[in-house]
């Protein structure tokens, strides 16, 4: 975790349900990774949006829709596998709009079609707020955890963080912004790819931050971290880069002999890709320069800096 958690009444709420979740499954890993992996190497994840929580009038039903896909195809490529089927579960206010209804279904369509998602399944209800559950299964031939860094080993981020930030705090967001606040897309092929090469020793989406997820990545690595500031791709102030999330890109570890061979995959799939740091035996995480580390802009539970957003659900 960050040197003190952002949100501790999320991370109770989580802690609570993970003690004794899965007794007798066949799971590899439940509960505290960006999917659940059972086994036989099948991927299952979950993420709810709420309106005025998660979105606000910035984003169109459609928007919607594909974001809800994005978010959970963001978790299965984090872990290395292919995303396959899905079921939703969706809750709306009386009386039905149904021209909402119908955009909403025209983004979710076009995100399934786009990263090959069969929706299977689902439930609907009535609800004083609409609300969208996702849940999304796949397979990973060789799943990637967050749990495999090793002190010495590299850290990387795919393409430009802080374009959610951008989008949505700017008073003038580039078009690049906007669209990715609308409809992100998470780079699932890089991911997959990095896995069944076994290039990534542990590797996760960015939903809620490089902060806070890199320290999520560090604890469960049984590591700490030094990042350089100026390594961190993207365009705006530090705190939107590191601090906002909602970015969706993959951080990852690597050991340092594979540095070519991760880069030819980028160069390949013409996905951007920064080296920001490395991964280190004493604890914490600390930035190159001796700078602080912005607080996060956003919690579900906590204080959120001034201004906080709407938000798209986060990995854990």
């Amino acid at each position: 975790m960050p040197d003190s958690d952002p949100d501790p009444e999320e991370a109770h709420v989580i802690a609570t349900f993970a003690r004794g979740a899965f007794p007798g499954a066949q799971l590899r890993t439940g509960i505290g990774d960006d999917a659940a992996v059972f086994d036989d190497g099948r991927l299952v994840t979950v993420d709810t949006m709420v309106e005025g929580v998660h979105w606000d009038d910035k984003l169109s039903p459609g928007d919607v829709g594909w974001k809800l896909v994005a978010v959970n195809v963001s978790d299965i490529g984090a872990m290395g596998g292919r995303p396959e089927w899905a079921v939703l579960a969706i809750s709306v206010p009386r009386p039905l709009d149904r021209s909402w209804i119908e955009a909403f279904h025209e983004g979710l369509q076009a995100a399934c079609a786009h990263w090959g998602v069969a929706l299977v399944g689902g439930d609907t209800t009535r609800s004083p707020v609409r609300t969208a559950a996702l849940t999304v299964g796949g397979r990973a031939e060789r799943p990637v955890l967050r749990s495999g860094g090793r002190p010495g080993h590299d850290l990387w981020v795919t393409g430009t963080l802080g374009l959610a930030a951008e989008g949505f705090l700017s008073g003038t967001p580039r078009a690049a912004a906007r669209a990715w606040l609308r409809r992100p897309e998470p780079p699932v092929a890089f991911g997959r790819a990095l896995a069944e090469r076994g290039l990534a020793s542990a590797m996760m989406d960015l939903s809620d931050g490089l902060h806070v997820d890199l320290a999520r990545l560090c604890a469960a690595s049984g590591c700490g971290a030094t990042i350089d500031a100026d390594a961190v791709p993207g365009d705006g102030p530090l705190p939107w880069r590191v601090a906002f999330g909602e970015d969706y890109q993959l951080l990852f570890a690597a050991p340092a002999e594979e540095r070519d061979a991760v880069r030819s995959i980028a160069r390949m799939q013409e996905i951007p890709l920064a080296r920001i740091g490395g991964l280190e035996a004493p604890p914490g995480l600390r930035l190159g320069g001796g700078a602080l580390w912005p607080p996060a802009l956003f919690t579900h539970f906590g204080a959120s800096a001034p201004g906080g957003p709407p938000r798209a659900p986060g990995a854990s």
